[in-house]
């Protein structure tokens, strides 16, 4: 696996774990299976992003 995609998967579980369960948990907010299913795939696609923006710019 290409390291760019290891860093960006890397970040998108991070930013998934942090937004998905520990910012409702400090706020008080429900967390439902609709919110977990739409952040899977929005933070693998930004963690894809992410990995691939910062080998962009390392070039």
């Amino acid at each position: 696996m290409k390291n760019w995609v290891k860093t960006g998967l890397i970040w998108g579980c991070v930013m998934f774990i942090l937004v998905t369960f520990v910012s409702p948990y400090l706020f008080n907010e429900e967390i439902t299976l609709n919110r977990i299913i739409i952040n899977i795939f929005l933070w693998l696609i930004l963690g894809l992003l992410f990995g691939y923006s910062v080998r962009k710019k390392l070039q």
